[in-house]
């Protein structure tokens, strides 16, 4: 007795109705179950309901850049890190991929759809067990206005706050410091693998998340140094990808004591 041939679901999220609609067909040809999402919240609601076993990203939205749409889905649907493809435009911009190369996201062109969407979606559903990308929390272990408020202490640096994370073998030390010149922080690290011989992590990329979405990304030098300005907001994350498929989440404190400091 034959066994039925079981149908894959692919999730298709894209405000241009077009460009979901040439999808969907796309998809039907190929033997695929589509379910379509025209809105990111309604997106992330379905994987748990549906189930899908990839999907399709087309992150442009008129009220929202791209490369914030795509690390939203990138953190809200974790089942899905590893198995969804980006279509992106000539007009997508740097931003969009940083954010496609730090996550080492498959990305399909939509003027050659027909060509490329195939054997990338073939690749991701044809049974290859592809490896789960493993996110684990970093435990600050030290902050240096902790240290001085119970030593009953000021700082010396006033505006100034140091920071450690540490996992097993990976550390990040972190200094925040509010411009002179405006209300925004100066965020420096240095990232290190206590496991090397060699303990600077170069050339690390390391995406920043705040609770409204994306804040940018940014990649360590060969000494494993890195450095960005951000604006004062609650929430704020850095995501490391410290090694494939492994990532360590830091969660920062409110940067609003730091300008208060200042």
């Amino acid at each position: 007795m034959e066994t039925p041939r079981i149908r894959r679901k692919v999730l298709m999220l894209g405000a241009n109705p077009l460009v979901r609609d040439d999808v969907r067909v796309l998809l039907r040809s190929m033997g695929y179950h589509c379910v379509v999402a025209a809105t990111l919240e309604h997106a992330l609601e379905l994987p748990e309901r549906e189930q899908p076993d990839a999907a399709i990203l087309d992150p442009h939205f008129p009220d929202s850049p791209p490369a914030r749409v795509v690390a939203m889905f990138h953190k809200r649907v974790p089942d899905l890190r590893n198995r969804f493809i980006v279509l992106v435009r000539e007009e997508g911009g740097p931003e969009l991929l940083q954010v496609l190369d730090a996550y080492s996201l498959p990305r399909v062109r939509l003027d050659d759809l027909l060509r490329e969407l195939w054997p990338w979606l073939d690749s991701l559903l044809r049974g290859v067990v592809l490896p789960r990308q493993v996110t684990r929390g970093a435990p600050l272990i030290f902050d240096s206005f902790l240290e001085l408020s119970s030593a009953g202490m000021r700082s010396l640096e006033p505006g100034c706050r140091q920071l450690r994370y540490e996992t097993d073998t990976l550390v990040a030390d972190l200094s925040l410091e509010k411009r002179r010149d405006s209300e925004r922080i100066t965020l420096t690290g240095q990232l290190l693998d206590t496991a090397k011989k060699k303990p600077q992590l170069g050339s690390v990329p390391i995406v920043i998340q705040g609770q409204a979405g994306l804040i940018g990304v940014v990649k360590t030098n060969e000494w494993g140094e890195f450095y960005s300005e951000i604006e004062p907001q609650p929430g704020i994350t850095l995501e490391i990808r410290a090694k494939e498929n492994f990532w360590v989440s830091a969660g920062l404190p409110d940067l609003n004591d730091v300008v208060h400091q200042a």
